[in-house]
């Protein structure tokens, strides 16, 4: 009998996860992504677009130049040269680049928004890969603790020592948990292969770190986020292209040049000065100034509408982060108890202290335990990232 026990507890103690070669944390993870990375570098795109507008608002009108020379019939030959120029004295231009100016921190921010938006993809794919890892080690040793006992139970049976139906009971869970395990190494197998399209660098058998629920942040500010400040400085830039739209009356244009007058070898020359005005009697811009009102008001509401929702799932975001976290971090302090109850069912077991159905429940209830606690840390890791990205600021290390 007591053989039997050692032969029980060792099956136990070798049923333990074997540690990695070379396993990688979080920090370390999105340390691999860098601004240079191709999947930020992709982000760039409207921020261009505004810094494009912004330098085009910037410039001056091209000066026009043009020469022409008549000689009818008789008359003397003319040639003129004469350059055209409208100054950017009417309001528009310096509101211009005021709106394009707006346009750019509103791009900055947006891009801002998208890198948290981009830091939440990542973070969900190493937290998959991590949490598919842990389950897969957790599912592997409770197959080698089961496995362990139906082999003692099944060589008990074939020499008359032990009850066939316990061997075969002991059978059917091993095989419960092989489905179990299938299905783990079927998920680890998808999360990896999406970790690792991150960080194609990482050499193979590098396995994911535990993670651990950060402590909460200290302060939550909705109006930090940089969806609501692009949402402000849209506001301003539709305030400004309405300010511009009222701006209809332009400066004229200005014309100089040189005019030279030539008959039967005489010359004569002097300077012409001219001046053009668009009299503003029909066309006053109103498409223009009445599209700019309506976007005005649009986006001075949804910078309403963003306040309210941001503020709401920030601290809404906040209190379920600090409810998860701290029931993840009591879950995580009954870790060491599933494995005493698993070694003390197994050796109650062997001993004839207890029945083959209280060791199976004891089992189970451990197991189920630890995948219970890595399901609840998944939980309070995902209000983490998502007020992240709500906050649109990192909160933990590492990466962009």
């Amino acid at each position: 009998m007591r053989r039997s026990v050692l032969f029980g507890l060792s099956a136990v103690l070798l049923a333990q996860p074997p540690l990695a070669a070379e396993s990688i944390g979080e920090p370390e993870f999105l340390s691999g992504i860098t601004a240079e990375s191709a999947a930020v570098r992709a982000l760039d795109q409207d921020l261009a677009r505004a810094e494009a507008a912004r330098r085009k608002a910037g410039l001056l009108e091209n000066p026009r130049l043009d020469f022409w020379r008549e000689q009818p019939d008789s008359n003397p030959r003319v040639t003129n040269w004469t350059l055209s120029w409208t100054p950017p004295l009417d309001g528009r231009y310096g509101l211009g680049k005021k709106s394009a100016d707006a346009g750019v921190a509103a791009a900055r921010e947006r891009l801002r928004l998208d890198k948290a938006t981009l830091r939440l993809e990542i973070r969900a794919a190493f937290a998959d890969w991590s949490a598919a890892f842990e389950r897969r080690e957790v599912l592997r040793a409770h197959l080698e603790r089961v496995r362990g006992l139906a082999q003692v139970e099944r060589d008990r049976a074939r020499v008359g020592e032990g009850s066939g139906l316990a061997a075969r009971r002991l059978s059917l869970a091993e095989a419960e948990v092989q489905v179990q395990l299938a299905a783990a190494e079927a998920a680890l197998a998808r999360a990896e292969a999406l970790a690792r399209a991150w960080r194609p660098d990482l050499t193979p058998g590098t396995a994911p770190a535990p993670l651990v629920p950060p402590d909460p942040p200290a302060t939550v500010d909705a109006t930090e986020s940089p969806e609501l400040q692009a949402l402000v400085h849209e506001v301003v830039q539709a305030e400004l292209e309405r300010k511009r739209g009222g701006r209809f009356l332009g400066f004229p244009t200005l014309q100089f040049g040189w005019q030279q007058l030539e008959r039967r070898g005489v010359g004569q020359s002097g300077p012409i000065f001219a001046a053009g005005w668009a009299v503003p009697i029909f066309d006053r811009d109103q498409p223009a100034r009445a599209e700019a009102e309506r976007r005005r008001l649009t986006a001075a509401a949804r910078a309403e509408v963003a306040r309210a929702r941001l503020v709401a799932q920030v601290e809404g975001g906040a209190a379920a982060y600090r409810a998860l976290a701290s029931a993840a971090r009591d879950a995580g302090r009954s870790r060491e108890d599933a494995e005493r109850v698993s070694i003390a069912a197994t050796a109650a077991f062997r001993a004839g202290e207890s029945s083959l159905t209280d060791l199976l429940d004891g089992l189970r209830a451990a197991s189920g335990a630890r995948l219970g606690e890595i399901d609840l840390r998944e939980q309070a890791l995902a209000a983490h990232r998502e007020l992240e990205a709500a906050l649109g600021r990192p909160l933990v290390g590492g990466g962009f």
